[in-house]
């Protein structure tokens, strides 16, 4: 189609992002109609900087596309309305936005880009990780290990706190299968009492079952490598054997009875709490700490790591979706200048912002 020449017209062919004022050039921009013609789809931003000069403006997509997948595809900044026409889609692809922090010491509160400040706060929280089970042995002589006290023990203390189910068999392949993690002396032997009871004898004896080493000793007495005397422990169990080269400890002892096992995490681990600020919802990926949840307009995630104070993390939001007049969401507006869009003879689409 041709354009009629009209005094006062400046007619500019469009083929790649960039200045639409620089385009035209520093004489056609002057003049008081701008009439922008798209020849080839556009990649990237196109920008208009107001003119007082303008008192008309087009921009004919010609059914060409202008999409942006890092941001946003026009920036206005003119006092003159834009008025757009064609069938061309105008449109942001930029649905993600990732913030990440290597520090393991992080804390504090990171603010995610295009997102209308969503952001994650990471903070130290003290809790009370000690786990406390027991096993009903009814030989008197029990052979165990941390996976054997994690799977036939009785969880009597702290079954919510975070890992309970595999604490004392989980993060080590050494010491017998005990979980050295939060050092040798986490994992702990107390007593033992009648089967039926409801608590451990309570008189301070802990053996630490993971320092005890390698040695071909037919048997340990109680009291080695424990925080208090023989004198102040029940005796029921008369003996601890450890055979070098097997994956187990041994309790030798009377036959029936309780035996109670302790284990003591540190309590300082980190909470991260994410507040989606979008006007729709999002899904939060990497893995780190949060893999494929999905979390509302305007709601929270929270994750408290077990055992760890590691405040570095990873994390992407992802948007999808269209809004009801079938705009695809985006991360941002399909514009972000001061100046507005007319679109009352344009039949393409726009995208529409999340913010």
């Amino acid at each position: 189609m041709s354009i009629p020449l009209i005094s006062g017209l400046g007619f500019t062919e469009v083929s790649s992002a960039g200045n639409l004022n620089d385009k035209a050039g520093t004489a056609k921009s002057k003049l008081p109609i701008q009439f922008f013609r798209l020849t080839d789809n556009i990649s990237g931003n196109l920008t208009l900087n107001n003119d007082s000069a303008h008192k008309k403006i087009i921009l004919d997509t010609n059914g060409r596309t202008i999409t942006n997948s890092s941001g946003v595809p026009l920036t206005t900044n003119s006092s003159t309305t834009l008025e757009l026409k064609g069938s061309g889609n105008i449109q942001s692809t930029l649905k993600t936005s990732t913030a990440a922090v290597a520090s393991t010491s992080n804390t504090g509160t990171t603010v995610f880009s295009n997102t209308d400040s969503s952001q994650v706060v990471i903070s130290n929280v003290d809790t009370d990780n000690t786990v406390e089970k027991y096993i009903d042995a009814g030989g008197g002589n029990f052979a165990y290990n941390g996976s054997t006290i994690d799977s036939s023990g009785t969880t009597t203390v702290g079954g919510s706190t975070p890992g309970a189910s595999t604490i004392f068999g989980s993060g080590s392949s050494t010491n017998y299968g005990i979980n050295t993690t939060d050092g040798s002396t986490a994992a702990r032997y107390i007593g033992d009492t009648a089967q039926g009871a409801s608590s451990p004898v309570g008189n301070g004896y802990e053996l630490y079952i993971s320092q005890i080493p390698p040695n071909t000793v037919s048997q340990l007495r109680m009291d080695e490598y424990a925080n208090i005397g023989i004198g102040g422990y029940s005796g029921s169990v008369s003996g601890h054997n450890r055979y070098s080269g097997t994956t187990n400890h041994q309790l030798n002892g009377a036959s029936n009875r309780r035996l109670w096992w302790r284990y003591v995490r540190a309590g300082n681990n980190r909470t991260f709490v994410f507040t989606n600020n979008l006007a729709i919802s999002c899904v939060l990926s990497g893995a780190d700490p949060y893999d494929g949840v999905t979390v509302s307009a305007g709601a929270t995630a929270t994750v408290t790591t077990t055992d760890s104070t590691d405040g570095s993390f990873n994390i992407t939001i992802t948007i999808s979706g269209n809004n009801g007049s079938s705009q695809p969401f985006a991360l941002v507006p399909p514009n972000d200048g001061t100046g507005s869009i007319n679109t009352d003879a344009y039949t393409g689409t726009l995208s529409a912002s999340a913010l």
